[in-house]
């Protein structure tokens, strides 16, 4: 599995991924404007001596050293800021959602997404968070009240969900379960067989979160692996399901990515798989518009 993995980057990218597994990554952060402002929190980092970048009006970027100062703040225990992969709010700033839109968040746990969701909806509209392990539904709440999110939470199958609500919501965020690869490493290296079980219940997942959508809306896959089944072979099965789908391009921002690749779909291009780095996390990313 290793080596069909690597084989899908150039051996530059290769080592880029494997030294992210090696070194420690800096702290990224995302702001929660449903109870702080900019300026507030800023002036908060800086009486903490903590030194940052701000990468766009939502996220700043902190030394790795400076996690714990950071998640014994005040204001981190206030809920005016969220600790999170810059990788992971890429997937759901790429849904562009906007005030009064209807959301879902298809897998929610432990909830990062949501409140970066909730935020760029100004907490209002329709945000729908589901959630279908029941250990991880109540970190999901836990989470999205503590932050102030107002949203309605679900404790349902994913895969049940296009039967239970069709074409009913705006957007969908689909950060799928996976082998999570990106993020453990690859020390504990799966099957191919377990691979291919993850894969067959992401397509299925896909699936529910189409037949969900609304005709002319916007759906986000993401997961947190490097495997071909799990990324762009979802996306080919979809291409040629029963629903006219469209690909649509990726905003990056700061990250590195490169195509994603296909021998039957060219479209499947505009799909991205961020390199890792010092600064985030490895992940793949597509956009679909139902049409």
């Amino acid at each position: 599995m290793l080596s069909k993995i690597s084989s899908l980057y150039t051996k530059e990218e290769w080592k880029k991924i494997l030294d992210s597994f090696n070194n420690e990554k800096n702290i990224c952060v995302f702001l929660n404007a449903l109870k702080t402002t900019a300026i507030s929190l800023e002036d908060e980092f800086l009486k903490e001596n903590l030194k940052f970048k701000k990468l766009n009006e939502y996220c700043y970027l902190f030394n790795a050293k400076d996690k714990s100062i950071l998640s014994s703040m005040k204001a981190f225990n206030e809920a005016k800021f969220y600790i999170q992969n810059y990788s992971s709010y890429l997937c759901a700033l790429n849904l562009g959602v906007k005030s009064g839109d209807s959301v879902l968040d298809l897998c929610a746990a432990p909830g990062g997404k949501s409140i970066n969701l909730a935020n760029f909806m100004q907490n209002t509209g329709y945000l729908a968070c589901n959630e279908a392990s029941k250990d991880r539904f109540f970190i999901l709440q836990k989470n999205l009240k503590k932050y102030g999110i107002n949203a309605k939470l679900f404790l349902k199958d994913g895969k049940a969900i296009g039967n239970l609500c069709p074409n009913k919501f705006d957007k969908i965020l689909l950060d799928a379960p996976c082998s999570t690869l990106a993020k453990i490493g690859f020390d504990l290296e799966k099957s191919y067989k377990e691979i291919k079980n993850i894969a067959k219940l992401q397509k299925k997942l896909l699936h529910s979160a189409l037949k969900a959508l609304k005709i002319g809306g916007e759906l986000v896959y993401s997961t947190c692996t490097f495997t071909k089944e799990e990324n762009e072979e979802v996306i080919e099965n979809a291409l040629k399901s029963e629903f006219k789908i469209k690909l649509l391009d990726i905003n990056l921002e700061h990250a590195l990515a490169k195509d994603a690749k296909s021998n039957e779909f060219g479209e499947i291009s505009k799909c991205k798989r961020i390199i890792p780095s010092s600064d985030y996390d490895g992940f793949f990313i597509a956009k679909l518009r139902k049409v």
